[in-house]
């Protein structure tokens, strides 16, 4: 009974475990759920007839309020990319947030409560977790607005391709 009681969460050591975690997991979901959301919005901002021109024009724009994006999204089902640039400043926090939480998982505090549990699968959702944030930090630095790599609609295939990836790897992690 005493031992049952030193490894339950009701202890002031389970207490700080539980807060690292939820905040560990809290910093895990905003990283992702940013990422998903920058993608999402650059692939609302690619032209449809790519232009070299008009990409570069579109760089320095940038008296464009919130409610000016929401407004041009709602009426044209697209993004000027002065409305991404904002959101693309913050993606290297985004991505350091990321590798900072890349050890969270749904059962982590199953592991370290029930220390007897075998969890299985844990290498290979470590290796997971790793692989994706690789390709989260690769589409980052290649999608990137800054230096365009590739033409219009591959370009924007790729930030769709991302963000069913990053979505479909968050499921995974979840479940």
């Amino acid at each position: 009974m005493d031992k049952t009681r030193q490894s339950s969460p009701g202890n002031a050591q389970g207490l700080i475990s539980t807060i690292v975690l939820r905040i560990a997991g809290l910093g895990w979901a905003t990283s992702a759920a940013a990422q998903v959301c920058w993608h999402a919005m650059s692939a609302m901002s690619v032209p449809q007839a790519w232009s070299l021109d008009e990409y570069q024009e579109s760089l320095y724009i940038d008296n464009l309020t919130a409610q000016q994006c929401a407004q041009q999204l709602m009426n044209e089902k697209r993004l000027h990319k002065a409305c991404v640039m904002p959101l693309s400043s913050w993606m290297p926090y985004v991505l350091l947030l990321a590798l900072c939480t890349v050890w969270w998982n749904n059962k982590s505090r199953y592991v370290l409560w029930r220390r007897n549990v075998v969890s299985g699968g844990l290498k290979e959702l470590y290796v997971l977790q790793g692989t994706a944030l690789l390709g989260r930090v690769f589409s980052w630095y290649f999608l990137s607005s800054e230096t365009p790599r590739l033409a219009g609609d591959v370009l924007k295939a790729a930030h769709v391709f991302m963000v069913l990836f990053i979505v479909l790897v968050s499921a995974v992690t979840l479940v």
